[in-house]
């Protein structure tokens, strides 16, 4: 690898990547009553949405999260810029879906990453599907004042993950011997 031989790469990680959307509209689930009591709580029914780009690492439960107003080539290509500069001297293996814009021929990819991409309609292969299970899971039954109110919720929400549970949602006993496996091949 070019940059392992100039001696910018001390370390490799294997990330995966997806994006979830998040809006004004409350999540409704499931709630315990007795027998033909339906649940009561505040309903809002409003179209206005954030998008969470996540990237996770299932060895350790380093992650990475960025938010944005919609998904598009643009914005991804910014969170892989902003991912490129969190530890620049880690070499990012990232898995992620077949999505267009993950794709697009004017995507420029950052030197430190690479992307690899998930055979497709098989999202229980990309482990941050769990995690947005979790976060949709907290998000139920809320409702949100505005657009700034979602956002900031799901900055908090993001960050408010320890590694420990990052990895404890991604790292099945399959992924983390596979990783495992692949990295000590490539060093």
């Amino acid at each position: 690898m070019p940059l392992a031989d100039k001696g910018l790469v001390k370390q490799w990680k294997v990330y995966f990547q997806d994006e979830s959307r998040f809006g004004l509209m409350t999540v409704l689930r499931r709630a315990i009553t007795m027998t033909g009591v339906k649940p009561v709580g505040a309903y809002q029914h409003r179209f206005i949405y954030r998008y969470c780009y996540s990237l996770v690492e299932p060895l350790a439960g380093d992650h990475f999260f960025v938010t944005a107003p919609q998904v598009n080539t643009l914005y991804f290509e910014y969170m892989l810029q902003e991912f490129s500069q969190h530890e620049p001297e880690v070499f990012k293996i990232i898995f992620l879906d077949k999505a267009g814009y993950h794709r697009a021929k004017e995507l420029k990819v950052p030197e430190n990453i690479r992307l690899v991409y998930l055979p497709s309609s098989n999202p229980e292969l990309n482990q941050v599907e769990r995690l947005w299970g979790d976060m949709k899971y907290k998000v139920a039954f809320h409702n949100f004042k505005d657009e700034q109110d979602l956002e900031e919720w799901i900055k908090t929400t993001a960050n408010s993950y320890q590694k420990q549970h990052i990895a404890s949602l991604t790292g099945f006993p399959y992924i983390k011997h596979a990783v495992k496996k692949a990295l000590a091949a490539i060093e």
